[in-house]
C-alpha cells in the first residue's frame, strides 16, 4: 500500500514537471513548492512542522565555517538525520555534491539529500570512500518510471531514516562521474517514442555541417520532454533556441549573437537593438526574456542559421541527444 501511493504521487509530479518545467526551471521556489514539498509530505516529512523539518537551518559558526544554511533538516525526533540542498528545476547536482556532503558534516547529519524536484541523491556523509560507494539513492523522476522511483524514494521515508538501523537499497551503478568528459556524453538509448527507421535521425547529433534541406521535420522533442509537431526547420531553431533560454543557458551577456562572414548580421538580441548597421529586423521571431530572434534578414539563410545553433550547443556543453528531431519526410517545397 505504501509504495502504492508513493508511485500514485510520483506519477502526479512526473505530470507536474512535463506541463510546468519552463516555470518551475526559472525559480528554486517554485520548484520546492510544486516538486519538493509535496515528495517530502508523501513520504512523512511534515515540512510545515519544525519539530519534524526546519526549514533554512542554521549551521552553528564554531565548526570553522562562516554562517550557512540549509533548505530543509529532518529531524525525526528531535535530533538531525538528513540535511537537503534544494535547487531549481535544471540544475546540475555534480557541481554541488561536495558542498552539500560539507554542509552535512558540518551540522552533524549521518545522510545529506540533494535535490532539483526531478533528480534526488542521497549520500552517506561519515564515511571514508569513493562518491559512488556513498550513494544510498537516487531518483531521476522525468527519465524513470514511477514505479522504479518509488522503490528508491522508500529510502527517505520517516520511518526508515527514524529507525537504528535504516534500509537503504543503493541504485545499480552505471558509470563513474570522472569518466564523463566535457562534449564527450555516452550517446543514451532511443526512448519509446525516439526515431524507429533510418528515414528519422538525430540531426544535431550528425555530424552534417548544415541541417537537412532535402527533407522536412515531422516533430521535435527536447530534454525527454513531449513531441511537438513541427513543419519547417526554422521553427526547430525556435524551439532550441526558446528551450536554451528557458533553461537559463543563454543569457543577456551572450547577446548579440552575429551569424556571417566578414560582414555580421544579428542572429540573437534583445528586443529594442538593431542589426550593427543600425538597420531593424526583418521578419523578427519573439523569445522569452525579451529576446528576439532575426530570420528574414538576407544574410541569415537557414543553412547559416542552422550551423550556428550547433555551434551555440557545444558553447553551452549540451548534449546534442537531447533533441530529437524527425528528418525523414521527404521535402515539397524549399523554407
Amino acid at each position: 500500500m505504501v509504495l502504492d501511493n508513493l508511485q500514485s504521487a510520483i506519477e502526479k509530479l512526473q505530470k507536474t514537471i512535463e506541463a510546468h518545467h519552463g516555470y518551475l526551471a526559472g525559480n528554486e521556489t517554485r520548484t520546492r513548492q510544486l516538486l519538493i514539498d509535496p515528495l517530502l509530505r508523501k513520504l512523512g516529512w511534515n515540512v510545515l512542522n519544525p519539530n519534524i523539518v526546519q526549514l533554512e537551518y542554521g549551521l552553528k559558526r564554531e565548526y570553522g565555517v562562516k554562517p550557512k544554511y540549509a533548505d530543509y533538516a529532518l529531524m525525526p525526533k528531535g535530533k538531525p538525520v538528513a540535511v537537503i540542498e534544494a535547487k531549481k528545476l535544471g540544475t546540475d547536482l555534480d557541481d554541488r555534491i561536495m558542498q552539500v556532503l560539507n554542509y552535512a558534516n558540518v551540522g552533524g547529519f549521518p545522510y545529506t539529500i540533494l535535490t532539483d524536484g526531478d533528480k534526488w541523491e542521497m549520500y552517506k556523509v561519515f564515511e571514508q570512500a569513493k562518491l559512488e560507494d556513498r550513494l544510498l539513492m537516487k531518483l531521476e523522476l522525468s527519465q524513470q518510471s514511477a514505479h522504479k522511483n518509488a522503490k528508491q524514494a522508500l529510502a527517505m521515508r520517516k520511518p526508515n531514516l527514524a529507525s537504528k538501523k535504516p534500509v537503504f537499497k543503493p541504485p545499480k551503478r552505471t558509470m563513474n562521474r570522472s569518466s564523463v568528459k566535457p562534449n564527450k556524453l555516452p550517446k543514451p538509448q532511443p526512448s519509446d517514442d525516439s526515431p524507429k527507421n533510418d528515414n528519422e535521425r538525430y540531426p544535431f547529433a550528425s555530424e552534417e555541417k548544415f541541417y537537412p534541406c532535402d527533407t522536412e521535420p515531422a516533430w521535435l522533442k527536447i530534454d525527454g520532454r513531449p513531441r511537438k509537431p513541427v513543419k519547417f526547420w526554422k521553427d526547430v531553431i525556435h524551439e532550441v533556441v526558446t528551450w536554451l533560454i528557458d533553461e537559463r543557458k543563454l543569457t543577456d551577456q551572450h547577446c548579440p549573437i552575429l551569424v556571417g562572414k566578414g560582414v555580421k548580421w544579428t542572429f540573437i538580441d534583445r528586443k529594442g537593438r538593431s542589426n550593427p548597421d543600425g538597420t531593424r529586423f526583418e521578419k523578427s521571431k519573439p523569445l522569452p526574456n525579451d529576446f528576439i530572434l532575426q530570420r528574414g534578414h538576407p544574410s541569415l539563410t537557414s543553412q547559416a542559421q542552422w550551423a550556428k545553433l550547433k555551434e551555440l550547443l557545444g558553447v553551452f556543453n549540451v548534449d546534442p541527444y537531447k533533441i530529437e528531431v524527425s528528418s525523414g519526410v521527404t521535402k515539397k517545397k524549399y523554407r
